[in-house]
C-alpha cells in the first residue's frame, strides 16, 4: 500500500517527486506529443480536408512511427503487443485485398483511403504505446483545456462578427463554416470529442475558490456555447448522449467506491455544484450575448448546406442496395461516390461524396467482413476500457487521495468516442481526416496503458 501511495501522491506532499524529462522519458514524450500536434495541426487546416494539409500531418505522424520503430530497435523503448492491434491489421489487410485483387470497384479510391486509415492505425499504435496513464495526465488535460478554448474562441468571434467563412477569409458557396471547418457539423463532430477532455482539466480543479475555478470551467463553457450555437443536430445529439452515458459511467463508479469515499463524496458536493453553476452560467450568458434567434432559425432550417430527412432516408436506401448487391466483399473501401448513382432511390440532382451515414458506408465498402472485424475491434476496446474502470479503487487512499487520475481522462476520452459514433449515424466525420486522427487518439487514450 505504501508504494501504490507513493505512485499517486501530487507533487508537494511527502513521497512526491517530479519525474525528469531526459533520456527514455522525454523521448517517449515527444513521441506521443508530435502525433497529438500534427492531429491539432489538422483541426486548425480547415479540418485536413485539403491534400497539402492531411498531408503535413499524415506526414509527422509517419515520421514519428519510423522514429519510434528505430528507438525500438535500439533497444531504448518497448514494444508491447495488444491484442486490439489485431482487428485492426486484419481490417487494413482486408482493405488492401480488395485493392490488390480488384475487388474494389475503384482501387484508386480504395488507394486514397487506406492512406487515411493507415495513418489512423499509426496514430493510435503510437499513442497507445507512449501514453503513460497517471505521468502524462497533467499535461494533456491543459493542452485539451487550452486547444479547446482557442478553437470555441475562435467559432464564438466569428459569430460575434456575422463571419460567413473561416478565418474571416476563406469563404464558401455551398458550405455552413463553424470555427476552423467548413462545416459546422464537423466543427461539432471535433468540438463532442474535445469537451469530455476539457471537462476532465476543470473537474480536477473541484473545490477551488470560484475566482480560481473560472479559467478552468471557461473551456467547456466556450465549447459547449459553439457547439450548440453551431446548431448542428447531429452535434447536439452527440452532446446528449455523451451526458448520458457520462452520468451511466459515474453511477457504475459510484457502486465500486465505499462507504468511507461515498462520505467524502458528500462533502464535495458542494463544491461540484459550485462548479456545474458557474461552468454553466457562462455557457447560458454566451448563448444569450450570441443570440438565441439565430441559433432557433438554424435549427429550424432542415435544408441549409445539408441533406433533408428525405433525402438522407433515400441515401441510406441506396447503400443498403450497394449493400445487397456485393454483401460479402463489398465495393471496396472508399468507392462510395463512385458506385452509389447506380443504385441511388432518388435523383434530386445533387451529386453526394458520402453516404451521410457512416456505419452503412462501411457496410456497404467493406462488406460483412469488414464489418465484422471493425465490430471486433470495438468489441475488445470495450473490454480493455471496462478492465481500466474496475481498476478504479472501490475505496480511497488512506490519506484521502483519489487514485488513478488518470481514470477520469480515460473516461472522458470513451465519452468523446462514444459522441462521433452516435454523430456518425446521421453525417461523415470519420471521413474528415482531423476528426478521423482525433477519434483514434481518444480511442487509445481510453485504454490502460500495459
Amino acid at each position: 500500500m505504501n508504494g501504490e501511495l507513493h505512485a499517486y501522491a501530487p507533487a508537494g506532499l511527502p513521497g512526491a517527486s517530479k519525474p525528469k524529462l531526459a533520456g527514455e522519458e522525454l523521448r517517449r514524450r515527444v513521441l506521443l506529443g508530435v502525433p497529438l500536434a500534427a492531429v491539432g495541426f489538422a483541426i486548425w487546416a480547415f479540418g485536413g480536408v485539403y491534400g497539402w494539409a492531411y498531408g503535413i500531418a499524415y506526414l509527422l505522424i509517419f515520421a514519428a512511427l519510423g522514429v519510434w520503430a528505430w528507438e525500438c530497435g535500439q533497444g531504448r523503448m518497448q514494444w508491447r503487443w495488444r491484442p486490439i492491434y489485431a482487428p485492426i491489421v486484419l481490417f487494413g489487410a482486408w482493405a488492401a485485398l480488395q485493392y490488390d485483387s480488384r475487388l474494389s470497384a475503384v482501387p484508386a479510391a480504395t488507394a486514397t483511403a487506406l492512406l487515411h486509415l493507415g495513418a489512423a492505425g499509426a496514430l493510435f499504435l503510437l499513442v497507445s504505446q507512449t501514453y503513460r496513464g497517471d505521468v502524462d495526465v497533467d499535461w494533456l488535460a491543459r493542452s485539451f483545456s487550452v486547444f479547446t478554448a482557442a478553437l470555441a474562441l475562435l467559432a464564438l468571434l466569428e459569430a460575434l462578427t456575422a463571419s460567413h467563412g473561416v478565418y474571416w477569409t476563406f469563404t464558401y458557396a455551398y458550405a455552413s463554416p463553424a470555427g476552423s471547418f467548413v462545416n459546422r457539423d464537423h466543427f461539432a463532430g471535433c468540438m463532442e470529442m474535445l469537451l469530455p477532455m476539457a471537462a476532465v482539466a476543470a473537474y480536477r480543479q473541484r473545490g477551488r475558490d470560484w475566482v480560481e475555478f473560472l479559467p478552468w470551467a471557461a473551456p467547456p463553457a466556450l465549447g459547449v456555447a459553439a457547439m450548440v450555437l453551431a446548431a448542428s443536430r447531429g452535434g447536439l445529439m452527440a452532446l446528449t448522449a455523451e451526458a448520458a452515458s457520462g452520468l451511466a459511467i459515474l453511477a457504475y463508479l459510484q457502486r465500486r467506491r465505499g462507504e468511507r469515499a461515498r462520505r467524502l463524496e458528500r462533502q464535495e458536493r458542494r463544491s461540484r455544484w459550485q462548479a456545474l453553476g458557474v461552468a454553466g452560467g457562462m455557457t447560458l450568458g454566451l448563448v444569450l450575448l450570441l443570440g438565441s434567434q439565430r441559433l432557433q432559425r438554424r435549427l429550424e432550417d432542415t435544408t441549409a448546406f445539408g441533406p433533408s430527412l428525405e433525402q438522407r432516408a433515400a441515401l441510406n436506401a441506396s447503400t443498403l442496395a450497394m449493400f445487397d448487391a456485393r454483401p460479402l466483399t463489398g465495393w471496396g473501401l472508399g468507392t462510395w461516390a463512385y458506385v452509389y448513382p447506380a443504385y441511388a432511390r432518388f435523383d434530386d440532382g445533387v451529386t453526394y461524396a458520402y453516404a451521410h451515414n457512416d456505419y452503412l458506408q462501411l457496410l456497404a465498402e467493406t462488406g460483412l467482413i469488414g464489418a465484422l472485424l471493425a465490430a471486433l475491434f470495438w468489441a475488445i476496446w470495450a473490454g480493455e476500457f471496462l478492465r481500466r474502470l474496475r481498476r478504479w479503487p472501490p475505496a480511497l487512499l488512506p490519506t484521502g487521495l483519489r487514485a488513478p487520475p488518470a481514470v477520469p481522462m480515460a473516461v472522458a476520452a470513451a465519452m468523446g468516442c462514444m459522441g462521433l459514433l452516435v454523430h456518425s449515424w446521421v453525417d461523415f466525420n470519420l471521413h474528415i481526416p482531423a476528426n478521423l486522427l482525433l477519434f483514434f487518439a481518444l480511442a487509445a487514450l481510453a485504454l490502460p496503458p500495459d
